[in-house]
């Protein structure tokens, strides 16, 4: 995968887990929704000045952003590992729990 395409995705993987639309995150670092999703589709890549700004926006370091090996959910991840991810995400714990009570199992 292309570096675009992985800053893209960890972008989009932060902003998710800020609870943060598209456009919320464009307006603080001062893009457009427009912009924000191609740059999350990894079809444009950011100037410095934007990539500061997401740091600031999603308060994080550039070290956070570039690290891709969180990027998606890998087999082997552990169970302990995904609770955690859950406790630190209440609204994406509240989410998959109401998914869990539709499937009726």
């Amino acid at each position: 995968m292309s570096i675009k395409k992985n800053l893209g995705n960890r972008i989009r993987e932060i902003r998710i887990n800020r609870s943060l639309t598209q456009e919320a995150l464009a307006e603080k670092i001062n893009l457009s929704a427009k912009s924000l999703s191609q740059i999350e589709l990894g079809n444009n890549f950011v100037s410095a000045e934007t990539l500061d700004e997401l740091c600031s926006a999603l308060n994080i370091t550039p070290n956070a952003l570039f690290d891709f090996k969180y990027s998606d959910v890998a087999e082997n991840t552990s169970l302990e590992e995904i609770v955690k991810r859950l406790k630190d995400n209440p609204t994406l714990l509240k989410t998959i729990y109401r998914i869990v009570l539709a499937l009726d199992y």
